[in-house]
């Protein structure tokens, strides 16, 4: 579970988020995707005669899926918690 502080009279509460949540499974999903596009390329290069152009378009869309579900999870997770601290 998720939850982002909410502030009432002082005192710190927490609620639950759905649309964090969401967002987690999204960079789940991005970097599972990424993994199992790099992992499978070499078996697909082993049975199909690729161009070396489709061999690289399938390691660089892999490459750009891992990264955008680290940046994902960096967005949701580290950057919050330094804008949080620096409020402080």
């Amino acid at each position: 579970m998720v939850f982002v502080p909410l502030s009432y009279y002082g005192n710190y509460y927490m609620a639950y988020d759905q649309h964090k949540t969401l967002q987690s499974i999204w960079a789940v999903l991005l970097t599972a995707m990424g993994l199992l596009l790099c992992f499978k390329t070499p078996y697909a290069i082993s049975q199909g005669n690729g161009t070396g152009f489709l061999n690289f378009a399938r390691y660089f869309i892999g490459a750009f899926l891992i990264l955008g579900g680290a940046r994902k999870f960096y967005s949701l997770y580290l950057a919050g918690s330094k804008e949080r601290s620096s409020e402080d």
